[in-house]
């Protein structure tokens, strides 16, 4: 006789953002990882349903059928996803800040005489790179004069923050030119603003707990936001639960789909 199938169920859920064209982007890229894409943390999956509306007819004879349904026909539901997430990549980080995010490589480099306006001698003026390399120096000029770091400015090498110093030679509206060098650094740009939603493909690598059986589910598409307000400073490691709609792609047969398989004896 069979055992009772009791479900228990855990997953490797691997998450791809929708790119340019056909262009899926790893959430956590690892060159080691079989998909090349880390899989994510998560605590929660939950799929929902919501039923769609449906149009009734009903009959207008004079005798005990009037008012009586004759024909009825239900529109399609909307199929709903949530996940809660217990690590935080960059990506979806910038979906706890509703922007856009792109992740890359910066290899070690240099410039020379890149031009920068001191808006505001009390801002400090963000360069194009970060951990600048305190040698050789980075040089910074006015009008092609050398200004004197630790009197007209100091630099946040880390940061890639030229600051100016009170009582130094840079005013608002200056031209500058910058020359520095520096290392390299795994870069992630977030920028707020954008559409809170975003489209993801997910797979999961799953088991059954308890019968050993194995499932793979797969998720075309999913459009998703950040649920809810994200407390960045909680004393407790932030957990983020995104919500959005299951979308049906005209390549697909359906929503999405999850297959359980064992290996027979």
């Amino acid at each position: 006789m069979a055992n009772p199938k009791v479900r228990k169920f855990a997953g490797n859920l691997r998450f791809w953002q929708f790119g340019t064209g056909a262009e899926r982007l790893p959430v956590i890229p690892e060159p080691a990882d079989a998909f090349g894409n880390q899989p994510i943390e998560q605590n929660t999956l939950v799929f929902s349903y919501e039923a769609g509306d449906t149009t009734n007819v009903t009959s207008k004879r004079r005798d005990d059928r009037y008012g009586q349904i004759i024909h009825s026909d239900a529109n399609p539901g909307t199929t709903g996803i949530s996940v809660t997430l217990l690590e935080v990549p960059p990506l979806i980080l910038a979906r706890m800040l509703y922007g856009s995010g792109s992740t890359g490589s910066v290899a070690t480099g240099s410039v020379t005489d890149v031009a920068y306006t001191a808006h505001s001698k009390d801002v400090p003026i963000k360069l194009a790179h970060r951990y600048l390399l305190a040698s050789p120096a980075p040089v910074v000029e006015k009008g092609g004069t050398p200004l004197i770091a630790g009197t007209d400015y100091t630099i946040d090498n880390r940061q890639g923050l030229l600051i100016p110093k009170a009582g130094g030679d840079i005013d608002s509206g200056d031209a500058l030119t910058v020359s520095y060098s520096y290392d390299e650094y795994i870069r992630t740009a977030i920028n707020g603003g954008a559409t809170p939603n975003e489209k993801f493909h997910i797979l999961g690598d799953v088991q059954d707990r308890i019968s050993g059986e194995n499932g793979l589910l797969r998720i075309p598409q999913a459009d998703l936001t950040v649920d809810g307000d994200v407390d960045w400073f909680s004393a407790e490691p932030i957990q983020v639960t995104l919500t959005g709609n299951v979308v049906f792609r005209s390549e697909e047969d359906a929503l999405y789909t999850f297959e359980v398989y064992e290996q027979t004896a």
